[in-house]
């Protein structure tokens, strides 16, 4: 994508957006509501065109040809399968559906119920399925037409968590194999742990974009958050003492936090706090995240 514009009525959802996918990588899309994750998904699936700039996928535009859109699959949020029917049988009616030749249609199955390990669900009903099974069965409906693109929406949302690193493993096979995996996610330890790289949209643009650790480095350096927690609820003068310092309140009223360049003078914050009357439980380092990054883009965009 390069410098795209998306208008829908009155409001602009993207402005100016750039994004270069890689083969074999997974790229995790990060944003609040409404930053314009899902119409990114719609250009690319060719279901919306762009008012100005272009969109590419393979050499192709998917918004007018059918070429490119042939080489990728989306994975809906939702379970888009059959629960009164089998695995096997969901997966059947979609490779027909995906116009697969009957004489491919079972080597077919039998592939993609093995990139998700699902096979020996496969007599199963949807509807008997945990929904770690189901997530699985829905991207191998994907994977039916051995896609080179996978563009997932929330994949492990409503998942425990031994189902979420399934479901993680079963990705970063896809990956090593040579598919490209588009992801959108709320969940930050997820695009921490899965993503070769992120983006974060921000009032229709790509905020940042890069490997995690990259965008850390880029935005904070050397700097630790310092996590003060008091004793007890502050007074006035108290919490004009930690403002006067440096420290902000946060939304638990006994925590404030501040940045400090290394942890140099650290070990003597504690006896300098206590000095001004504040009385503290706690005093921390803490190494910045993507929960950092994200307030900090969404505090200056807006």
């Amino acid at each position: 994508m390069t410098e795209v514009h998306v208008r829908l009525g009155a409001r602009e959802v993207l402005r100016g957006l750039n994004l270069a996918l890689k083969q074999g990588e997974i790229f995790a899309l990060l944003g609040r509501n409404g930053t314009g994750k899902t119409t990114l998904m719609r250009l690319l699936t060719g279901q919306l065109r762009p008012a100005s700039g272009d969109v590419q996928v393979f050499g192709g535009d998917p918004g007018r040809e059918a070429a490119p859109r042939r080489l990728m699959s989306l994975v809906p949020q939702d379970i888009a399968l059959y629960p009164r029917l089998t695995v096997r049988e969901n997966l059947e009616i979609m490779a027909g559906m995906a116009g697969l030749a009957k004489r491919e249609i079972s080597s077919r199955v039998a592939e993609a119920m093995a990139l998700v390990q699902v096979e020996g669900r496969q007599r199963d009903l949807i509807d008997h399925l945990s929904g770690g099974y189901k997530r699985r069965a829905n991207i191998a409906a994907a994977l039916l037409t051995r896609p080179r693109l996978l563009l997932l929406d929330e994949p492990t949302v409503g998942v425990d968590v031994d189902a979420r690193l399934s479901l993680h493993r079963t990705l970063r096979r896809l990956r090593d194999q040579g598919m490209s995996i588009l992801l959108t996610t709320h969940d930050l330890d997820e695009a921490r742990a899965l993503a070769d790289r992120i983006g974060i949209l921000a009032s229709g643009r790509m905020a940042e974009e890069g490997p995690v650790g990259d965008i850390l480095r880029r935005m904070f350096g050397d700097r630790r958050e310092v996590v003060v927690t008091l004793s007890q609820e502050p007074g006035d003068t108290v919490r004009s003492t930690l403002e006067r310092l440096g420290f902000a309140p946060t939304a638990n009223p006994l925590e404030w936090t501040s940045w400090s360049a290394g942890v140099e003078g650290f070990a003597s914050l504690p006896a300098a706090l206590r000095r001004q009357g504040i009385d503290l439980h706690e005093i921390s380092l803490r190494e910045p995240g993507l929960e950092h990054v994200l307030a900090h883009v969404e505090g200056t965009r807006s």
